[in-house]
């Protein structure tokens, strides 16, 4: 303001044309400036990796501190590949084609798999969404790929699992272990060995308080309850860690989505031997006959069942949800709903919200909400 004014004395006096001129230069100025702010504020913007979030702007009633999402794919000792050991049941190494030094595992239609570029990957997605607090109750996801996949292509960037946990505003973490790459196998690797589950999970629990960034986390993690969500031939997998995995009291629910391709007895004896934890088998046209199947052993084992999800409390329910023509590729992004992993976070009744989401809470059922409320 004093240049302004010492500018304005000085200029009193002399013609118009001057002072019109003094103007005009200082206006350009201006526009200058403000131009070179607007460039430096850009370059400072860092993108984001995932699709926008919407962060409250203040903190929930718990004073839960506002992290940002992390994601990370991760080397773990115990993730299912590399594998050396022997195929179960049988005397057979599970690399049984080849030469030393260039093994290979024969799939179920015979056509061999080269260990180098289909069983060495040992990473791991771990993602823990925004605002997660270790200290509330929460919820771990374990998510089991199907053929083909590759964890960062696929359940990162294509499926979007990631962010469907982000999205769910729910206290909820999500891991992600990689098996076969790109290729049609359903191996467990690892998870064949007796309590290599659990192994595996005890070593999550150390690279989730890592990525939080507060090491006393760890005992949160490794004793925090696990959704098992499978994709397709992820049910092989599946089938392992429920028979063998060492953490049968942890398992809340287990979700297929277009899963149900074998093991239809083991599902079935599984579900009437936890009838507090959750199932949830949703379906294309492609494998209805065997969940028609797998409900006809459920009749016999007097075990009820459902054909639609409540708006909450999952615990002890049973459903198989018929999706309709939904394309079986694009099932993890749409089953019964959009986003079905998030859907099944949301009508979890003990992992609630751990922020204010009004995008999230304005999709929940009224009911849902009510109980959310209670």
């Amino acid at each position: 303001k004093e240049i302004t004014v010492a500018k304005e004395a000085a200029v009193v006096k002399e013609p118009a044309a001057v002072k019109e001129a003094v103007v005009v230069k200082e206006a350009a100025a201006a526009r200058e400036t403000a131009r070179s702010l607007i460039h430096l504020a850009a370059l400072e913007t860092v993108a984001p990796q995932f699709p926008p979030l919407h962060a409250p702007s203040e903190p929930g009633p718990s004073r839960i501190p506002f992290i940002g999402a992390r994601t990370s794919l991760v080397d773990f000792e115990t993730a299912p590949f590399p594998y050396h050991g022997a195929v179960p049941g049988s005397n057979r190494p599970f690399l049984s084609a080849g030469d030393e030094g260039h093994r290979g595992h024969a799939n179920f239609r015979g056509r061999v798999f080269w260990e180098s570029p289909t069983f060495s990957d040992d990473r791991v997605l771990l993602h823990i969404p925004p605002g997660f607090d270790p200290k509330r109750p929460a919820v771990m996801v374990v998510f089991f790929h199907g053929h083909g996949a590759n964890l960062a292509r696929d359940v990162r960037d294509r499926q979007q699992v990631p962010a469907q946990l982000t999205a769910a505003g729910t206290n909820a973490v999500l891991v992600a272990p990689q098996f076969a790459v790109n290729a049609a196998d359903s191996s467990a690797g690892k998870f064949w060995e007796p309590n290599g589950f659990k192994r595996f999970l005890d070593e999550a629990a150390v690279k989730l308080a890592n990525l939080y960034g507060d090491q006393r986390s760890t005992a949160a993690f490794a004793n925090m309850p696990i959704v098992i969500v499978a994709y397709s031939g992820g049910f092989g997998p599946t089938l392992s860690v429920l028979d063998r995995g060492g953490v049968r009291s942890r398992v809340r629910g287990l979700v297929l989505l277009d899963a149900l391709y074998g093991g239809i007895d083991r599902f079935a004896d599984w579900i009437a031997n936890n009838r507090s934890t959750f199932f949830v088998s949703s379906y294309t046209p492609h494998t209805a006959g065997h969940n028609a199947h797998l409900e006809h052993l459920l009749r016999q084992r007097d075990v009820p069942y459902d054909s639609e999800l409540r708006r909450s409390h999952l615990r002890g329910m049973v459903a198989f949800l018929p999706a309709g023509p939904i394309s079986h590729r694009d099932f993890v992004n749409r089953a019964w709903a959009e986003a079905p992993i998030k859907d099944v976070l949301l009508r979890m009744e003990d992992v609630g919200p751990h922020y204010a989401n009004t995008e999230t809470t304005a999709s929940l059922p009224a009911a849902a909400l009510a109980g959310r409320r209670d």
